[in-house]
């Protein structure tokens, strides 16, 4: 198991524990993969647009001027994203090492998740849609 220093010693805490209390799990309803594959694939041609749409726009901007520096651009672009990225793995990180603190143990004990989930949710989405 190989976790980035940064995130051995985080302070950011998630509110679970593991638990060896034996009490079975609640059974997991079944899923189809039609009610997983649909969602998927709305989102993948969201995605699809999105790429077109910015592939349009850099390609308009690499024929409207020959002036223009387009490799400047890209560079400012893929530092922005990468920046962003790098923002998200810092929100989604601690949850992962969390996880992983106790592998051998089965259960999860999570209270009051939702105020947590949901600031890190809020917080990703800030990041992303900026």
């Amino acid at each position: 198991m190989t976790i980035p220093k940064e995130y051995l010693d985080s302070s950011f805490d998630f509110g679970f524990t593991t638990s060896d209390d034996g009490l079975p799990l609640p059974v997991t309803p079944s899923v189809q993969p039609s009610d997983i594959s649909e969602p998927i694939i709305q989102r993948i041609e969201v995605i699809e647009e999105h790429l077109l749409d910015i592939t349009e726009t850099l390609n308009r901007i690499e024929t409207a001027s020959a002036d223009f520096d387009t490799t400047a651009y890209k560079a400012l672009i893929e530092k922005d994203v990468k920046a962003k990225l790098v923002s998200v793995e810092k929100l989604i990180m601690p949850l992962l090492v969390n996880l992983l603190k106790n592998p051998e143990k089965d259960t999860i004990k999570w209270p009051n998740r939702a105020p947590i989930i949901q600031s890190q949710i809020d917080k990703i989405i800030a990041i992303t849609r900026s």
